[in-house]
Parts: structure tokens; C-alpha cells; sequence
């Protein structure tokens, strides 16, 4: 059995928290197990009696000292806290009554020490099952004897006795048992209010507002305790919390807690109306912070406040004619907002005749000042913020608010008041899209389609003239402005749904069909037509000779808006199409046709393809219009323009994109399922129209279904998109024979005559397929064969791709790996996921296509050739782990070790076949490295490590060494590439430390090659200046030595002081401490680069920058005490470089001239 008296004097006497927390445990486990005849309650309390009051006389010692108030509380909080581990269900009622009884006796004798542990101890206690609700009523009278005493207390302690009080008053067990006591009259509330009415404590304040929301909201007070308690809450408002406040409350949480006294009664309306409303009426008195307040404050009471016919109709027309006049003068925008917020909660709130009088009266005010150009604007905000309450006060308001805009505009003051009056028409309208969806009974919808009459004039009426205004040759600026707003309304009036009505389950009815259109069909036509007519002229060359910032803003609303009005109504699109085409058949020369083809191609695809209707086969059927017009221009013709082309199919690209987009925001399903080799058939059988040659024809050639669904829909489009790149791809490439074996070449427009923009073009059509396969699944490219695309650009009956050999002396493949038309081949690769690549591995021929690049001379294509092909090695070897196939990596590094030899024993620096067969090996190594297989390459890493020193060539490949860790499209994860979160600092640790070691290592011997050291310089750069500081972080200073003795050597090239730059800022930047030290020659190196003393042939801009922004940072970075003495020379050498002849840079000079002016 456990002494309590031993536990409580251990209790009182211990510091330490887990001492504490023990013996608390050890008291409730013994009060847990103990038999009962042994009283262990009784005894529990009775352990604490040396330390209460009277145990030794009075509070007084006899010998005059004072009680020892600390062991006091530290003895009530042991019985405090071994509740806090005792089971709600141990006390009995007479035990639980005993306690009560006990702590509830401290607020009467012990208001120094034992409020705190008695709040505690109670609130516990309050919880426990044997509780009687009944003596929350003895409790709350105890604790409202500290009378005066309450205030005097510390915030936590009140805080301890605010969450008593509030369980008290909010379980609902205590709360219905004071109900019952205390009915209507509530004294104990004026009890509460009397002990509580001083607080100021923020999170003190918290609690109490919420025993106070509570008891307005679930209790029955009578009119008297209810204005003693609005009383209570008024006096705080409005509440601020002071910045030094030491709390974790914000001063929102506390204006929402104090808001939620004030919405929760609706019994209060008499009270919180009429002075909320007075605290707006005190005008320049009040702040705005305050009046956001006030404004939030009675919104909330109008949302919450029940039965609104009783608490909120008799106070709109006072609401409302204090609140009209924040929007009507009001400056402040939050406050507007506010306020606009507040009237549409009333409209909101009211029904039936309630809402038509509100609805009645603040169209009446409003409508007449419609006629004001100041007032315009404001009023206009005031109609749209009730009228779009709901589906009943916009019937109410819509057809005089439309009445009188019509009216006013036949009439109006100036150029602003139509434009206000027509944004105000437009927003009209689209509040009307935005309720017509709205459920409504049988009722609400025939009242609602009542006033559909109104809206299907109002083109006509209305928005005709204005919007003619903006293809108007020679309009003026207030002309265009209008016509801005026009476009906007207009294109809304195209979306405007008919509101016919179907009854559904629950009595409420819904629109009847989702397309089905408010306008006809051929005022929508007209809308479109005007509306295209308005970006036709902005293209044209009197509109382009005109061109202003207010026509640019007119063409981008317009075709805002005609993109909207063609997803309400796509049958409009072809017509469009027709008209655009026609535009650019008619442009005069190739050049005026491709930039045509380009503004319209363009138009055309955000038009019609950037959001799908609400049937998806519809935006499917503009999409595959457009598409096949755009490319029935390329593949019918065999005289057309190389620029043209690329427009054309870069509009293409932009149409695929926009429609991909859109699709994507309705999340289709992906599977491949229904996908096989014989796609091409299929896709052509269910869309006829993907193989007309006509582009008239075109224009109604497409019949899509209604009934697809979206996946379905998602799916025909990525096919139909690869059907057109298919053919794009056989207009391109015609078939050969070379030896007996078919090949494939580029057709005979492709004659090198317009070398750049063909590779232009070819790469137009790659990066198509390209796009096209990365949007289709793994499973998708498995079922298609995709890969075969990459080998036979689909000339899929004329070139096998099953069957290829390890043979690096073969030529059979030689069209793919060094001709043109491997541009076309990349494209599908870059997109292939690594199971399809491995397909091409099974077949030998990617084999092949590995061994034959490493090889072949470099006379055998040109310099964009051969980049291409180099990306196709590494997109082969990092796709598939060409380290298992054994004859491939062994040939590999066989070819690696040929290679250096070659490269060892070179004479000339310019020995291009070597150069050409090392780049080849680091396209591969760029690939496998980042899978870093291992052991099988060392042969390959043996290359990468020593090449600097490889003889004359040794210098011009170490340049050449960043294109293994150089950022690559290619090799990024969005394009399936296989990448090791690690790689680079493997490469760091098995292929540059190793450089940096030889770099800094004692001068070679004799019969080294000349300059080894410095191309080991160079090597290390290449590779450093792409991998993050981390990475190199503990070798730095070895790094920053190397970069700077490159950068100051005669010998260095531009691109090997633009490397030794690039490093030499990132570790500046990294770590300026590091770079201190060698701040002399950090600012010789960039004052060298700046310096105007070169000649033109030895600036190089992209260097100076690099240059120019270490020297803008140095400032920053670096102490001035590494600047002052070189402050001179900079100046001089920056106010010089501000005449550089490159903008950017004498941008960059300005701010590095400020920035070391105020060095100190």
C-alpha cells in the first residue's frame, strides 16, 4: 500500500518534470487498485492537509512568517495531476461529490494558491463518468466567489478557469441540467458576467467569447440576460490585438470569435443592426480596417441569423441606404468588395415578397444613376452583386437593369459611360451562364425563361455597332476602347443557354440539354464572322500600320472572345478555317504567306482547340478539320515553300498541344487495349476524312461520333494526330536502294539548297511525332510497335526493322545514322520509353547503329547530321542496358581503346575522323552514365580520364568532355530517360577527382605532351561547371586554383575562359569566403573580360557577361576590405564598360558601378 503522504512530500519537494509525471502515475495506480475499505481517497486528500489552509492556526505562522504559497500549489497540483492518469471511470459518485466539494472550496478560502490546480482538477473531474450534471451549477457559484479576486489572478490561471467554465456551460449533459435549474433567467450567466467582464487577455478572450456564442446560440435567455450579454460582447468590438502580443492568437481569430457573438441569435437583430450600422455612419472616424470589420461583422449576422424574415427584412432598407454609399464613393476596394458582399448575402437570405421589395428597391435607386457617367460604374457593381444572389433576384432585376443599359447607351454621356455601361451588359451575362445551371423548382425555371426574350435581341440592339467598330479603318481611340468591351459581351452572348427546364428526383429541375443555345444559329455565325473580322484587320497591313497598345488589347479580347464563342458553338469553326485559308492563299509572295500561315495557323488552334466543348467529339471534329487543312497544304502541293511548311506544321503542333491540354483537365484514361500495328487502317476507317487531299472537302469530311466518351474521344485524337505525322513523315522520305537494300533518303524537294530552313522543317516534324508518342503509355507504345517508326519513319511496308546485324563495317543503316533523315528518327526515339527502345536491341539493329557511329568517318555527314546522330547514340544507351549485351559493350570498349591510342599518337590537332569517333563514345558514355552500370566501361571511362593528354587532339576533346554531364533534353525524366539520383557525383569521384589530381600534380616528365596540363585544365572545367557546388565542394579551392590559372593563361580560348568563369562564380557565390583569398585575381580576370581595350574580334559577349555579373556580386559577397584597394581600377573600367556596345551588358555595368560606389 502507498504512503500518499510519502508521495505528496516527494511531490512537493521535487524540481524535475519526469520525477513529477512518476509520482503523479504511482498516486492514481494506487487510487486505481486499492480496496475500497481502506478509503484511498479520502486518504489521497487528506496527504496534501500539512500544506492547506488553517492546518498550522491560520494563514498567518506563529511566528509571524507567511505560508509557504508555492508548496501550497505544488501540493493542490499533485492531487491535480494524478487525476490527469486516473480512468474516468474509478470515482464513485460520493467520491466524485467529496471532490467537488474540495476543490470547489479553494475559490472561497485559497485565491494565492489554489485556483489554478482546483480549475485543473475540476475540469478533469467534470469529465468523469460518474459526474452529476447537476453540480455544474455548484461548481460555476464556487468559482464566482473570487469575485474581485478573479482579474488579480495570472492569465493561465484564468485560462484554466475559462475552460471549466466553458464545459460547464457547452457539454450538453451540464448544459441541459443548468437549463432545467435556471430556465429563462440564467442567473448563473450574470454570475459569469460579472466575474469575466474585465478580461483582456487575447486567448483568455477566446474562450469566453465561445462559452458566450454558445450560450446565445443553444440556450433560451430571456430579453434581459440577452442584452446583458450583447452588452458584454459590444464593449470589445471593434478588437484589436496589440504586435507585441506574446500569444500565438491572431487578431482575425479574435475578430471571428467576438463576429460569432454577434451572428448568434437572431433575437439580437434589434441590437446589432442599428449599432453596427451607426459605427459605419461615423464616416472619416472610423479606419478601414474597422470598417472591413463592421462590413464582415453584419455580413456574418445576415448569414446566420435564422428565420431572415423576422431578423433580416425589417433592416435592409436601413442596410441598405447606409451601404449603397460605400460603393457609390467609396475609394477603398476592400471595402467595396465587402460591401457588395453584404448586399448579396441579404439577397441571398430573403424570399418570395421579401426579396422582391429589396430586389425592387435597389433597382430603383440604381437604374437612374445608370444615366450619370460618374455613377455608372458603382451602380452598375451594386445590380450585379444582388441580381447574381441566385436565380429569383436575378429575374427580379435583369430585365429593367437590361431595359436601361439599352436605353442609356442610345444616349450616352461620353466614350467612358458606353464603355461602362457595355462591361456592365457583359457581366450581366455572364452571371446568367453562371445561374442557369442553377437547380430551380418547376416554378423559378419558367420565371427564369420568362425573361430569355430580353438577352436574344441584344446583338442586334446592342453589341452590332460597337464591335463593327473595331475592323473600322481609321478608328479612332475611343472607337477601339469601345469595341474592346463590345467583343467581350458579344462572345459572352454566343455562350448564353437556353434555361428550358427537366424535372429531376428531387423535385428541382436543371437545363434541359447543355448545347442547346439561347441565339440561333445564324446570329452566332454573324458574331463569329464580326469578331474574326476584327482580328483579320489587326493582321493586315492597315491594321498593323495603325498598331497601338489599346488595338493589341483589342485583338487579344477578341480572341478571347471568339474562343469562347466557338467552344458554345463549334459548327461556327470550319467557316473560320475557310475564311483563314483564304487569307493565306491570297498573301502575295512566300514570305507574306508563311507569316499568314503562321498568325492564323496559330489563331486557329487557341481558337478551336485550347478548351473542349461540353460534347468532346465536337472539339475532335474542329480539331481534326483544322489539322488535316493545315497539312492537305503541305502533302498535295510539291512546289511549296520550306517556310510556309514550317508554319503550317508548327501550327499543327500548336493545335495538338492546346487539344492535349485541354483534355488532360478532364483526366482521360490511358490504355492501349485496343491498339495494334494496323492502327493506321483502323483510324482511317472510322475518320474517311484523314485522307482527303481536298481541302474543301475537308471542311465537312469529318463525322464524329456524339457518343464517345472522353477516353474515347482522348484516343482517336492521339491516332488521328500520328496518322497525320505519318503522312507528314512519307511526304518527306521517299525509298532507295542502296546495294540491293531498300533505305530511306529525304524526297527530292529536300536538295540542300535551303540547308537551314529544311532542318527546320524536318525538325518541325519531328518534334510532332516526338510530342504525339510521349503522350501515348508504356502499353500503348508496346501495342503499336512504335519503335519500328523510329527505323522505317513509317514506310512500314517498304523497310524491315526485325532483322539487323553486329556488324560495325555494314552500310545497310548508313541513311539513319549519318543522313538527314535521322532528324526524323530522333523525334520517335526521344519519345520511346526504355521497353520499347529494348525491342530495337532484340531486332540487333540498335546494335548495329551503336557500333557503325563509333566508326564511321567523319566526311559522311554534316555538322547538324552528325549533332543528331550523337543524340541518338546516347538515347540508346541510356535506355537500355547495353552493358548486358556482351558483343556490343565488348566491341565497344575495344573501339574506346582504338580510339585513345588514335588520339595518342596524333600530330595534328585537327584531326577530325578521331574527333569525330571520341565524340561519338561521349554521346554514348553521356547515356550510360547516367545508369552508371559499373565495371563493363571502364574501357570508356578510361577514354573519358585520359584524352586530355592524348597528344595534339588532347586539348580540343577535353573541351569536348562537358557533352557527358551537360543538361540534355534528351536525357530528362519527362522523356522516359533512365537517371540515377547519384550519377554525377559518381562521375565527380571515379572521372574529375582523378583529373584534378593530375591537374595539380608536379610538372610532367619531358616526353609528356606539350600543354597536357593545361588541357587537363580544360577538362576539369567542362565537366565542373555543370554539377552543383555540393558535388565539389570539399575540393574548391583545387577547383578555384585551376580556374583561375585557365583563365589567365595566353593560351586560353574564349570557351575555356567562359568555363573557367562560369566555375569561378558559382563558387563566389557558393562560398565567398573561399574565394577572399583570391579576390586579386578574381577581379584581374573580370576586369580583363570587360575591358573595351579589346578588340571586337576578342570580346565575346556571353564571357563579358559572366564577367560583368561576378563583379556586380563581389560587393555583396565579398568584405570590402578584399575591394578597397581595387576600387579605382574598377570604377574606371566599369564607367567604360557602360558604353559597351551590348545592351545587356552596359545594363550590368550600371548596377556594378552602384554596386562599388558604395563599397566603404
Amino acid at each position: 500500500m502507498a504512503d500518499f503522504r510519502q508521495l505528496a512530500l516527494e511531490y512537493v519537494l521535487a524540481d524535475d518534470e519526469a520525477k513529477l509525471t512518476s509520482l503523479a502515475k504511482q498516486a492514481a495506480s494506487e487510487l486505481q487498485s486499492a480496496a475500497a475499505p481502506t478509503n484511498p481517497v479520502a486518504r489521497w486528500v487528506e496527504a496534501v492537509q500539512p500544506w492547506m489552509p488553517g492546518s498550522q492556526g491560520d494563514d498567518e505562522m506563529a511566528d509571524g512568517d507567511s505560508p509557504d504559497w508555492t508548496a501550497r500549489a505544488k501540493a493542490l497540483e499533485f492531487l491535480s495531476r494524478t487525476l490527469d492518469y486516473l480512468g474516468t471511470d474509478v470515482l464513485k459518485p460520493s467520491q466524485i461529490k467529496l471532490l467537488v466539494s474540495f476543490f470547489g472550496a479553494m475559490f472561497d478560502i485559497d485565491h494565492k494558491a489554489g485556483i489554478l490546480a482546483s480549475a485543473t482538477a475540476l475540469s478533469r473531474i467534470s469529465a468523469m463518468k460518474s459526474f452529476h450534471p447537476t453540480s455544474a451549477n455548484d461548481i460555476i457559484q464556487k468559482v464566482c466567489t473570487l469575485k474581485d479576486d478573479f482579474p488579480r489572478q495570472v492569465a493561465k490561471t484564468r485560462l484554466a478557469v475559462f475552460e471549466l467554465l466553458k464545459f460547464l456551460v457547452t457539454s450538453p449533459e451540464t448544459s441541459k441540467a443548468l437549463q432545467s435549474r435556471h430556465g429563462s433567467s440564467a442567473s448563473f450567466m450574470s454570475d459569469l458576467i460579472r466575474l469575466c467582464q474585465n478580461e483582456r487577455d487575447p486567448a483568455n478572450l477566446m474562450v469566453w467569447f465561445e462559452i458566450l456564442t454558445y450560450f446565445l446560440r443553444e440556450y433560451s435567455p430571456s430579453k434581459e440576460i440577452l442584452e446583458e450579454v450583447y452588452n458584454t460582447f459590444k464593449a470589445y468590438f471593434p478588437i484589436s490585438l496589440p504586435r507585441t502580443s506574446p500569444t500565438g492568437i491572431t487578431p482575425e481569430q479574435l475578430k471571428l470569435s467576438l463576429r460569432a457573438c454577434f451572428s448568434s441569435n437572431k433575437d439580437l437583430a434589434p441590437h446589432t443592426f442599428p449599432f453596427l450600422l451607426g459605427k459605419l455612419d461615423q464616416g472619416d472616424g472610423v479606419t478601414a480596417n474597422v470598417k472591413l470589420d463592421v462590413l464582415k461583422t453584419i455580413q456574418a449576422c445576415i448569414e446566420e441569423y435564422q428565420n431572415p424574415h423576422d431578423s433580416v427584412t425589417p433592416y435592409f432598407n436601413q442596410i441598405w441606404g447606409s451601404l449603397k454609399y460605400e460603393v457609390r464613393n467609396g475609394e477603398v476596394e476592400d471595402s467595396i468588395w465587402a460591401t457588395l458582399e453584404v448586399l448579396k448575402a441579404i439577397a441571398v437570405r430573403l424570399e418570395g415578397e421579401d426579396l422582391r421589395d429589396y430586389a425592387l428597391t435597389v433597382t430603383r435607386d440604381c437604374v437612374n444613376d445608370l444615366s450619370s457617367t460618374l455613377y455608372t460604374a458603382p451602380a452598375g457593381r451594386l445590380l450585379v452583386s444582388v441580381l447574381s444572389a441566385g436565380p429569383a433576384a436575378f429575374v427580379l432585376m435583369a430585365a429593367p437593369a437590361v431595359t436601361h443599359i439599352k436605353e442609356n447607351l442610345r444616349h450616352p454621356k461620353a466614350p467612358a459611360h458606353s464603355r461602362d455601361l457595355l462591361k456592365l451588359l457583359q457581366v450581366i451575362l455572364e452571371t446568367r451562364i453562371f445561374l442557369v445551371d442553377a437547380k430551380m423548382t418547376t416554378s423559378e425555371r419558367s420565371d427564369f425563361s420568362a425573361i430569355d426574350s430580353i438577352f436574344k435581341t441584344l446583338y442586334d440592339d446592342v453589341f452590332r455597332n460597337p464591335v463593327q467598330l473595331g475592323a473600322k479603318e481609321g478608328a479612332t481611340e475611343d472607337e477601339i476602347r469601345l469595341a474592346t468591351e463590345a467583343v467581350q459581351g458579344a462572345g459572352a452572348l454566343v455562350c448564353q443557354r437556353s434555361s428550358g427546364s427537366i424535372a429531376t428526383s428531387d423535385g428541382t429541375v436543371t437545363a434541359t440539354d447543355e448545347n442547346e443555345r439561347l441565339l440561333p444559329e445564324n446570329t452566332c455565325s454573324q458574331i463569329c464572322d464580326s469578331l474574326f473580322s476584327i482580328i483579320t484587320y489587326g493582321n493586315s497591313a492597315s491594321g498593323q500600320a495603325s498598331r497601338s497598345k489599346d488595338s493589341d488589347e483589342l485583338v487579344n479580347s477578341t480572341t478571347t472572345a471568339l474562343q469562347r464563342a466557338v467552344t458554345a458553338n463549334p459548327k461556327a469553326f470550319p467557316t473560320l478555317v475557310e475564311k483563314a485559308f483564304e487569307i493565306v492563299t491570297a498573301s502575295p509572295g512566300e514570305q507574306d504567306k508563311a507569316s499568314s500561315a503562321h498568325v492564323f495557323g496559330s489563331l486557329l488552334a487557341y481558337v478551336g482547340c485550347s478548351k473542349l466543348p461540353q460534347k468532346p467529339a465536337e472539339g475532335l471534329r474542329n480539331y481534326l478539320t483544322l489539322v488535316k487543312s493545315l497539312q492537305v497544304d503541305i502533302v498535295s502541293s510539291s512546289n511549296g515553300s520550306f517556310p510556309v511548311w514550317g508554319s503550317l506544321v508548327a501550327s499543327i503542333q500548336s493545335a495538338a498541344r492546346y487539344f492535349n491540354e485541354a483534355f488532360q483537365e478532364l483526366k482521360p484514361e490511358r490504355s492501349g487495349a485496343s491498339w495494334d500495328p494496323s492502327w493506321a487502317s483502323a483510324i482511317v476507317s472510322k475518320y474517311p476524312g484523314l485522307d482527303l487531299l481536298d481541302r474543301n472537302a475537308v471542311l465537312d469530311g469529318f463525322n464524329v461520333s456524339g457518343s464517345l466518351s472522353v477516353s474515347e474521344a482522348y484516343a482517336d485524337f492521339l491516332l488521328a494526330t500520328l496518322y497525320i505525322v505519318r503522312q507528314l513523315y512519307q511526304k518527306a522520305t521517299k525509298i532507295t536502294e542502296v546495294a540491293g537494300v531498300k533505305a530511306l533518303q529525304l524526297g527530292d524537294k529536300f536538295n540542300g539548297s535551303e540547308g537551314a530552313l529544311e532542318h527546320q522543317y524536318l525538325h518541325f516534324i519531328s518534334a510532332l511525332a516526338g510530342f504525339v508518342l510521349h503522350e501515348t503509355s508504356e502499353e500503348q507504345q508496346l501495342s503499336l510497335k512504335a519503335h519500328e517508326f523510329a527505323l522505317n519513319l513509317f514506310h512500314d511496308d517498304a523497310i524491315s526493322a526485325t532483322n539487323g546485324a553486329i556488324d560495325e563495317q555494314s552500310s545497310s543503316w548508313d541513311w539513319l545514322i549519318v543522313g538527314r533523315p535521322n532528324t526524323l528518327s530522333l523525334g520517335v526515339l526521344d519519345a520511346l520509353h526504355p521497353s520499347s527502345v529494348s525491342h530495337l536491341f532484340e531486332s540487333g539493329i540498335a546494335q548495329h547503329v551503336l557500333l557503325r557511329g563509333v566508326t564511321i568517318s567523319s566526311d559522311a555527314a554534316d555538322s547538324v547530321s552528325r549533332a543528331v546522330f550523337r543524340s541518338i547514340l546516347t538515347i540508346l544507351s541510356n535506355k537500355h542496358k547495353i552493358e548486358t549485351v556482351e558483343p556490343l559493350i565488348t566491341q565497344l570498349n575495344r573501339q574506346a581503346e582504338t580510339v585513345l591510342q588514335q588520339a595518342q599518337t596524333a600530330v595534328n590537332e585537327n584531326n577530325s575522323s578521331i574527333c569525330t569517333k571520341s565524340l561519338s563514345l561521349f554521346a554514348i558514355a553521356a547515356g550510360v552514365l547516367r545508369r552508371f552500370c559499373g565495371k563493363q566501361i571502364q574501357p570508356l571511362l578510361k577514354l573519358l580520364s585520359e584524352v586530355p593528354t592524348a597528344g595534339a587532339t588532347g586539348k580540343q576533346l577535353s573541351q569536348h568532355l562537358e557533352l557527358v554531364v551537360a543538361p540534355q533534353a534528351i536525357l530528362a525524366k519527362e522523356n522516359f530517360a533512365v537517371v540515377k539520383p547519384l550519377w554525377m557525383q559518381k562521375i565527380y569521384f571515379q572521372l574529375v577527382k582523378p583529373l584534378l589530381e593530375a591537374a595539380l600534380a608536379p610538372p610532367p616528365a619531358a616526353d609528356a605532351p606539350p600543354n597536357s596540363k593545361a588541357s587537363i585544365n580544360v577538362g576539369v572545367l567542362s565537366l565542373i561547371k555543370h554539377m552543383n557546388f555540393p558535388i565539389y565542394e570539399e575540393d574548391s579551392e583545387k577547383v578555384m586554383r585551376i580556374a583561375i590559372s585557365t583563365a589567365q593563361s595566353d593560351a586560353a580560348g574564349v570557351a575555356d575562359t567562359r568555363a573557367a568563369l562560369e566555375v569561378l562564380k558559382n563558387i563566389v557565390v557558393e562560398s565567398p569566403d573561399k574565394g577572399e583569398s583570391h579576390a586579386r585575381s578574381i577581379i584581374d580576370i573580370c576586369v580583363g573580360e570587360i575591358s573595351l581595350k579589346k578588340t571586337s574580334h576578342e570580346r565575346d559577349a556571353e564571357t563579358g557577361k559572366i564577367a560583368m555579373e561576378i563583379m556586380v556580386g563581389l560587393p555583396r559577397l565579398f568584405d570590402s576590405r578584399h575591394l578597397l584597394p581595387h576600387q579605382p581600377q574598377v570604377e574606371r573600367e566599369l564607367a567604360l564598360a557602360c558604353g559597351n556596345p551590348v545592351r545587356e551588358l552596359r545594363k550590368l555595368a550600371r548596377v556594378a558601378r552602384a554596386a562599388w560606389s558604395d563599397l566603404k
